[in-house]
């Protein structure tokens, strides 16, 4: 049996009693975050101007943009609820393909609304995908220039979608052909209002994939391991093919992998933001006592990118960038939607402090020496593991350092769901009626106790 025939016969195979129970809740919370960050992305200029271009195409209404309530064909509403989601870079992340729950969630969305199907059908389907997309992705290519969510999000999206249409084998085989051939996306528009366009872009052609398999198109057999195929072209690692998938549900990862975010910003940013907040409280100063900030990346981080180096123009720079993530966080204390406001980005006062934050490129010989003696972080492309430093005016050297598996909102230090819920409330309020909120709030928490999520749609509807 050969790797992709391995990959559909479990995506085939594999049913939601036999999903762990740790997957099932993470997944159904992972949802629920990811309906609040799209509730959020729809009031901003970003979400406006995809919501009336996808309206403008037209077509068959099968499909809601929430939360507007325009319906589109499936594909569209995918395409426009996957950008909305990821436009405040506020869902989770997880080392699976970055943000699984932008594109998973959408695609199924569209999906489940347009068929009929339930929310267990939908948590089904999205361990599925998460699980698939996972597996494709060979472990330490962290510096390739292209932007794994729209790569490998687009082999679990295709999985997902063709798990909940319930696809044949060969079927589900030529759904993941056609995927593959979809997969792109590149790091340098992370930074850019392109970067949640490659959400909404998987997404959609997580949904394309499924629907044309189901009709009798074709596609490559052998996707996966062909010498030309996708592991060998993305990663040079068609050879490990069969390793590969065989890792699938073997263990289940979504419940070790992903992280809640409690900051609309890139997420090599949390750890630092996490550092200075507790040094704050500890030790009671603010940007005013503050001579210097030294954070360390890895010397193919994109965070030393230029483009975020420098002093950010527009929300979508200073969500990447370590030295305004880092000033905000000095001056306003906090780290919310408002902070990447062209308000704030242009306050004198974080302005000013930027001009402290200096960030230490580690060179190639520290970052393998660190490898070689198991000091980095997996799955951590530039966040080195080591202490954020605060030198204050007053002569005082202060550090903190935020290991990768312990921020807040990962596995082994979850966030709890009453933050999550709070999280969902705040972000809902920028789109609904504040009647319909606790509503939004007791449907669609309980994903696997949606009968329709047909339904279900029109308590997120404004």
């Amino acid at each position: 049996m050969g790797p992709t025939e391995h990959i559909v016969n479990w995506i085939v195979s594999t049913g939601y009693d036999q999903m762990p129970a740790e997957a099932k809740m993470v997944a159904q919370e992972t949802c629920f975050d990811c309906l609040g960050t799209l509730l959020a992305g729809s009031a901003q200029p970003i979400g406006i101007t995809i919501t009336s271009y996808v309206q403008d195409w037209g077509g068959k209404g099968e499909s809601t943009i929430i939360p507007g309530g325009q319906l589109v064909p499936a594909g569209n509403a995918a395409f426009a609820n996957g950008t909305l989601a990821h436009a405040l870079d506020y869902d989770d992340w997880s080392s699976a393909f970055s943000h699984s729950a932008s594109i998973l969630f959408p695609a199924l969305l569209a999906l489940a609304e347009k068929t009929g199907s339930s929310g267990r059908d939908v948590v089904e389907a999205y361990i599925t995908g998460h699980e698939v997309g996972w597996a494709v992705r060979p472990p330490g290519h962290d510096d390739q220039p292209f932007h794994r969510m729209g790569v490998c999000g687009r082999i679990g999206a295709a999985a997902a979608c063709a798990k909940l249409l319930k696809l044949a084998p060969g079927q589900v085989t030529m759904a993941l052909g056609i995927a593959g051939s979809m997969a792109s996306g590149l790091g340098h528009n992370i930074g850019s209002m392109t970067k949640p366009l490659h959400a909404g872009l998987a997404a959609r052609d997580g949904v394309m994939a499924a629907e044309l398999a189901s009709r009798g198109w074709t596609a490559g057999e052998h996707i996966l391991e062909h010498p030309s195929g996708f592991i060998e072209a993305f990663f040079g690692a068609g050879d490990n093919a069969r390793a590969l998938v065989e890792r699938v549900g073997n263990p289940y990862r979504i419940h070790n992998m992903v992280k809640f975010k409690k900051y609309p910003c890139g997420g090599a940013n949390h750890y630092t933001i996490d550092a200075l907040l507790e040094l704050m409280r500890e030790h009671h100063f603010d940007y005013r006592d503050v001579e210097e900030v030294e954070v360390e990346q890895g010397y193919y981080s994109m965070y030393i990118d230029p483009l975020y180096l420098r002093k950010p123009k527009d929300r979508f720079g200073a969500e990447f960038s370590m030295v305004y993530n880092a000033a905000a966080t000095l001056v306003l204390g906090k780290v919310d939607i408002d902070a990447f406001s062209e308000e704030r980005i242009k306050d004198p006062r974080i302005q000013q402090t930027m001009d402290r934050i200096r960030i230490r490129v580690l060179s190639k010989w520290e970052v393998s020496y660190a490898r070689d003696e198991r000091q980095w972080p997996a799955g951590s492309p530039g966040f080195t593991g080591k202490p954020v430093l605060v030198r204050l005016k007053d002569g005082r050297t202060l550090s903190k350092a935020i290991p990768t598996d312990r921020i807040l909102g990962a596995p082994k230090n979850p966030w709890g769901f009453e933050n999550l819920r709070s999280k969902f409330e705040t972000n809902a309020r920028l789109a609904l009626p504040g009647s319909k909120v606790a509503e939004a709030v007791r449907v669609w928490s309980r994903l696997e106790q949606i009968v329709s999520i047909r339904q279900a749609i029109k308590h997120v509807v404004a």
